[in-house]
Order: structure tokens, then C-alpha cells, then sequence
């Protein structure tokens, strides 16, 4: 029996990133440390959500950031503020649509023993000539580099969304990254590429990863071999001495 009340695709990345690390947050409990790069993403979200549901996106994460630079105590790179109204513009100068933080739950007690669950970040259902069966887009706010190739190797979400989105409604969603890059202020667009047996081996080869992270999770096995997988926030090989959010380089004026 897991003992987890459910899983998601941060849970399954944090497994796999490093299990020590995933036993001190989901069994221990342990509080994660506010940083610059957690709490920005957090407040440019916040700012999108609320622009997808009709109101001041602007607003919305200025009210953010301003309580967050306050529990950083000021640790922040200078300009932040200017960089992420800058990022939201140009997402809203993309006129998107669609239902933010969309949540889902995939039914996996039996085999996981905890169901999957999750939000999207912008769920358009709409059919168009680009995304005939509507597309899930997930933003992620950055400092480190994004590729094409970057975008075709990660796992989680491009799996688990489209999943949840085709269980509920029998279609299959294109999915989208907008990549928000808070040290160039640039925002960049990388589609998933799939065919459908692609998409099928993927989803198959996430599905045995997943069971043996549930399996050892209720084992209580939680040893870190030092193959740590990947960081979230530059992409490259994490390890438990890992820096990659180095506030003192040069930014880009704004």
C-alpha cells in the first residue's frame, strides 16, 4: 500500500531527480526553502492564471512577487520585477485561450496505489488547423537553456496531460512548452513532437517507471545511488552539490 495520498508529475520527477530528496519532502515532511527561481515562477503564474480568468494579470503577480521578495529577505536579482511584467506581456501578446489550472485526477489506486493527479497549466479544448484536437500548455519560467531536444526528453507532463485530457474527453491534446526565461527576459515556444506510436511508447515506458518508483516507495526504499536525473531548472545532471541559479551573472537591461 503506497503511502502516498497521491502522485503527480513533480513527484515522479523528484524520485527520480533523487529518492533522498523525495523522502525528505513527501515522508518528512520537510518545509522546501523558498528561492528566487521557485518564488518567481510561483509569482508569474499566479499573474497567468489570473489574466486567463479575466482579471489584472499585472496586478496579480506585482501583489505576488512584492509578499515574495519580502520572505526572501531581499535575495532576489535587481530588475525582477521589470523582467517578469515584461515576460507576461509577451504571453499575453501570444492571445491565447483556454481554462487555467485546469486540475485532473487518473484513477491509479489500484495499480499505484494512489491516484495521479494534477493541474494544466492552459487547457485550450478548442479545435484549429494548428491543434486540431486542442492543446495543453505548460509555461515554465527559467534562467537555464531550452531546446527542441530538451522538450522531446522530458517525461512527466507531456505524458500525464495529454493522458488525463484523453481519458475525459476521448481526445488527444497536442502539448505545448512557453518557456520563460528570467535571465534574458526572452520567451520561446517548443511543441512535443509525437506520432501516435510514440506517444503509446512513452507512455508505456513512464508507466513501468512509475510503478517501480510506487514500488519502492512503499518499501520504504528510498536509497540514492548517486544517478541523480535531471535539474528542472537549467536541464542539466543534478547532483546534491548542484548550483545552477547563480542571481550574480550579468542580466539583460530591460
Amino acid at each position: 500500500m503506497s503511502i502516498m495520498p497521491h502522485w503527480s508529475a513533480t513527484r515522479f520527477m523528484l524520485f527520480e531527480q533523487c529518492p533522498a530528496s523525495f523522502k525528505e519532502r513527501y515522508v518528512d515532511g520537510v518545509a522546501i526553502e523558498p528561492t528566487e527561481a521557485l518564488s518567481f515562477g510561483q509569482a508569474v503564474h499566479m499573474g497567468l492564471e489570473a489574466h486567463y480568468n479575466g482579471e489584472d494579470g499585472e496586478r496579480a503577480f506585482r501583489a505576488a512577487w512584492k509578499q515574495m521578495t519580502l520572505e526572501l529577505d531581499g535575495r532576489v536579482s535587481r530588475g525582477l520585477t521589470a523582467t517578469g511584467l515584461c515576460l507576461l506581456q509577451q504571453v499575453f501578446d501570444l492571445n491565447l485561450a483556454g481554462t487555467p489550472e485546469r486540475g485532473f485526477s487518473i484513477d491509479t489506486n489500484y495499480e499505484l496505489g494512489a491516484p495521479i493527479v494534477g493541474a494544466m497549466d492552459l487547457w485550450d479544448q478548442r479545435e484549429s488547423e494548428a491543434y486540431p484536437e486542442g492543446v495543453i500548455f505548460d509555461f515554465k519560467t527559467t534562467r537555464g537553456l531550452w531546446s527542441q531536444e530538451r522538450a522531446q526528453a522530458e517525461t512527466w507532463q507531456p505524458v500525464l496531460y495529454p493522458w488525463a485530457a484523453w481519458e475525459e474527453t476521448d481526445r488527444w491534446p497536442a502539448f505545448e512548452y512557453i518557456v520563460l526565461n528570467r535571465f534574458t527576459g526572452s520567451l520561446e515556444r517548443f511543441r512535443r513532437k509525437w506520432s501516435a506510436d510514440q506517444y503509446l511508447a512513452w507512455q508505456y515506458d513512464a508507466w513501468r517507471r512509475m510503478e517501480t518508483i510506487a514500488a519502492r516507495v512503499a518499501a520504504g526504499d528510498f536509497v540514492c545511488s548517486g544517478q541523480h536525473g535531471a535539474c528542472p531548472e537549467c536541464g542539466e545532471r543534478w547532483s546534491h552539490e548542484h548550483v545552477c541559479d547563480d542571481t550574480h551573472q550579468r542580466r539583460i537591461r530591460l
